[in-house]
């Protein structure tokens, strides 16, 4: 179609009128009105001159609203035509606007289609859910730009790709039993810095626990510690308490010949027992034998002799000898060491 222009004619119009004398009729006026007074002989006068004034100023506006409606006269003919002439162009705009919206949309389709191509390989590898959400979130509409360079967008893709599988090596490098709950605190931002505060925080978690159970083991050992402890020193307790009993049942039973039956028998047999009494509250000590006097040989009566003589042999300490000298002196009685 071939360029179209807009050709105009036009005379301007010419209009006069009698502004200057209007001018200067109103001005000297002016002048008389500034220096006149007015009182009760001239208040009508200054009225009049008022009323003519405002139709003066009535009469020009109207004449101005005249002259310029006869001067829009062939302006309003020719916007009406101008107004028809835009809305008959405007079809034919509209239906390229279309076709240009058309070709557009079909261009920028097959240039999403190219950049998501090459994304899919970029990403290949990947799983699926974090390159969906890195696709999505990279992904620039200014890229399907007809005027959009394919290196710019390329680098982008590929810096980003190698980002991921990075992070995700080093999420490959995490304790496997910590592995799982550091991929999910990843996916959703895909922050490696979300990934390992997740770690960190489970690994303390961890050590915390250990820490307890090792704190209750420790409590448990020493408890049982204590329990062997006590059960041994009972143990020992009854079996002194027993080996106790044992040595007086052998002392009642068998460590003391029955009784003499003489004074100084009796009296000998008390000491000792009370020096082996002694010897068991202290220390061990050899059970003393005592060796009873021989009976007596029947002989013929002879005189009556106040201090009979008795021989008695002491098996014991020297501390129990001792004691059993000092009782014999103590209760007056004559003896002989042999």
């Amino acid at each position: 179609m071939n360029e179209l222009q807009v050709k105009v004619q036009q005379t301007p119009g010419t209009v006069t009128w009698n502004y200057e004398d209007l001018k200067k009729a109103i001005t000297n006026a002016l002048e008389v009105y500034k220096t006149t007074e007015y009182d009760d002989s001239n208040i009508g006068q200054a009225k009049k001159d008022r009323a003519m004034l405002n139709n003066l100023s009535k009469s020009v506006n109207a004449r101005k609203i005249e002259i310029k409606k006869k001067c829009l006269e062939p302006y309003e003919l020719i916007e009406t035509q101008a107004k028809e002439l835009m809305a008959i162009i405007q079809e034919p705009i509209a239906v390229i606007d279309e076709r240009l919206t058309e070709y557009e949309t079909a261009r920028r389709k097959k240039a999403r289609a190219v950049i998501l191509e090459y994304m899919q390989k970029a990403f290949e590898g990947i799983e699926q859910q974090i390159a969906d959400k890195a696709k999505n979130a990279l992904y620039d509409d200014r890229w399907e730009n007809a005027t959009a360079k394919k290196s710019e967008w390329q680098t982008a893709i590929d810096a980003r790709a190698d980002a991921i599988r990075s992070d995700l090596q080093v999420l490959a490098g995490i304790e496997e039993k910590f592995r799982s709950y550091a991929m999910d605190a990843y996916r959703p931002n895909l922050r490696l810095a979300d990934a390992m505060q997740k770690v960190q925080e489970l690994r303390a978690q961890e050590a915390a626990i250990l820490k307890r159970q090792q704190e209750e083991e420790e409590r448990k050992r020493r408890e049982e510690e204590e329990r062997r402890r006590r059960q041994e020193e009972l143990a020992k307790r009854e079996a002194e308490l027993a080996a106790q009993n044992q040595q007086e049942e052998v002392a009642q039973t068998s460590g003391y010949p029955e009784r003499p039956q003489t004074d100084i028998g009796r009296t000998i047999d008390n000491i000792e027992r009370e020096a082996f009494a002694s010897a068991t509250a202290s220390a061990p000590i050899q059970t003393p034998i005592i060796e009873p006097a021989p009976e007596p040989v029947q002989e013929p009566e002879i005189p009556f002799d106040p201090k009979p003589s008795q021989t008695v042999r002491i098996t014991g300490s020297p501390e129990d000898y001792q004691k059993v000298i000092e009782y014999i002196k103590a209760m007056g009685i004559d003896y002989e060491e042999v």
